[in-house]
């Protein structure tokens, strides 16, 4: 009481509330790492000729993503995690410097993390229902999403300014395209590459995860000759909206191949056919309140009495999933913003991103299945803040049995949070809290003058261009 500075050592005990907070720690840890055990076998993060490490790469693998499930954690909080979790587990600790983690990280091979990826998705694909399916057959929803990262000269590199912003005041932008199954909400596959790159060949990387007999559903952005003739010729249906740039009055049209190839391979060009015969949708949107007021639908599904242009119409407007998808992603958990400061660590976080949104997938689709509950009524981010006050009971399970029953437990609280039904729900994109009125940086900030006055604001860089001013 009288000498604060000394350390809790010198005291014979240290304060209830302290112990209290560092075994929550413990508990977080350790129950995250049954929750990864239920998804994904613990053989998947064996590294062949692993050296004996406090680190292995399924403790670095647990603490990361510890890390991305809580977005303010920083490294030296996951190595305070590691350290408690090892003393709760009569383990000998590691110690407090986190170089030995970072360093882990590092070590952490992106093939591990697509391994456990691979058999996440596998869990998916072997707990999806036939009624889960549209017309019997697996829905792909395909979309992008911009992505910026922390400002420095590895992720410059890979990942330049988006446009009009100075060196120095911007940040580097990438776009990731995402590979989404729509009945179960999971993310199949991403790409992820600079800004400039278009959607099209981002989306080519990932064709040889789609299937025979799947259908691709995606907006007007995917609307290409070649995408679609390269998509049927591995007999893939898609239904996507047709470009702005293109006009087409008939139902049914043949449409032939262009003469510019706009960034194919010249040899997989000469491959595709002369000609696709498409069929095209169009349906006026009279709900009020909604942007868009006539859709024009592409898609290859030709056959009017088994796919008829009311379920097509319906069919797409479940597209829209894919776009609170990507809200669950960088809203709830926060990848709008990354925070790793080189290119291999920037592909380390977002397969932990990833997995951590399936993981999160996982639990709403057993929870759905189990208590016969409409999987889009339950509430991603109440999942999240479940999973969160949740872990520590994972952790203080006895036995097999009792892990069991806490498990049967949180499907159950997942199952009794459901989201109102509110269909056509109008929210305009608009923010009502007003930003702070501070000035933008125009220069690097070392080289940033702000003046008293905000009307008089000048950067160094424009006043050594302009002397007389």
């Amino acid at each position: 009481m009288y000498l604060p500075g000394f350390s809790y050592l010198l005291k014979g005990r240290r304060p209830k509330s302290e112990m209290a907070r560092v075994m929550e720690q413990a508990a977080k840890l350790d129950g995250l790492a049954a929750l990864v055990a239920r998804f994904i076998p613990t053989e998947t993060f064996a590294v062949a000729g692993e050296r004996d490490r406090v680190f292995t790469a399924r403790v670095t693998f647990t603490a990361f993503l510890g890390q991305v499930l809580h977005r303010g954690s920083t490294c030296r909080e996951a190595v305070r995690r590691v350290q408690t979790w090892f003393l709760a587990t009569g383990r000998t600790p590691p110690d407090d410097n986190s170089s030995a983690y970072c360093q882990a990280r590092n070590r952490l091979g992106l093939r591990v993390l697509r391994q456990a990826h691979d058999r996440l998705c596998r869990w998916f694909v072997d707990r999806t229902q036939p009624g889960d399916l549209w017309q019997g057959r697996t829905v792909k929803v395909v979309d992008c999403t911009g992505i910026s990262m922390p400002d420095t000269a590895s992720n410059r590199q890979c990942f330049p300014y988006a446009g009009g912003q100075r060196p120095g005041c911007g940040f580097p932008t990438g776009k990731l395209v995402g590979l989404f199954s729509l009945a179960t909400g999971h993310l199949q596959r991403f790409a992820f590459a600079g800004w400039k790159t278009h959607d099209i060949p981002l989306l080519r990387q990932l064709v040889g995860w789609i299937e025979e007999g799947e259908i691709i559903l995606g907006d007007r952005g995917f609307c290409g000759w070649g995408l679609i003739a390269l998509l049927a010729g591995k007999h893939v249906d898609v239904v996507v909206r047709l470009n702005q740039a293109r006009h087409a009055r008939k139902t049914r049209m043949h449409w032939v191949k262009p003469q510019r190839r706009a960034g194919w391979d010249r040899a997989l060009w000469a491959e595709l056919p002369e000609q696709i015969q498409v069929r095209l949708v169009r349906y006026r949107v009279e709900t009020p309140g909604f942007r868009t007021r006539e859709v024009v639908l592409v898609t290859t599904l030709l056959d009017a009495v088994q796919y008829p242009d009311q379920a097509l119409i319906e069919l797409y407007e479940r597209r829209w999933q894919v776009e609170l998808n990507f809200r669950d992603i960088k809203t709830s958990l926060g990848l709008d913003v990354l925070r790793t400061k080189s290119e291999a660590l920037v592909q380390k976080e977002l397969s932990l991103q990833v997995i951590a949104y399936n993981l999160v997938r996982g639990l709403m689709l057993e929870s759905a299945h189990q208590h016969h509950q409409p999987l889009y009524r339950l509430s991603f981010k109440g999942t999240v803040d479940t999973l969160r006050q949740w872990t520590p009971l994972l952790d203080r399970a006895a036995d097999a049995k009792m892990l069991r029953s806490r498990f049967e437990d949180l499907l159950l609280a997942l199952a009794a949070d459901l989201v109102p039904y509110r269909p056509h729900r109008v929210e305009p994109r608009a923010v009502k809290r007003r930003p702070k009125t501070y000035q933008r940086l125009t220069a690097p900030r070392h080289q940033m003058v702000v003046s008293p006055s905000r009307r008089h604001n000048r950067s160094l860089s424009f006043q050594r261009s302009h002397p007389l001013s």
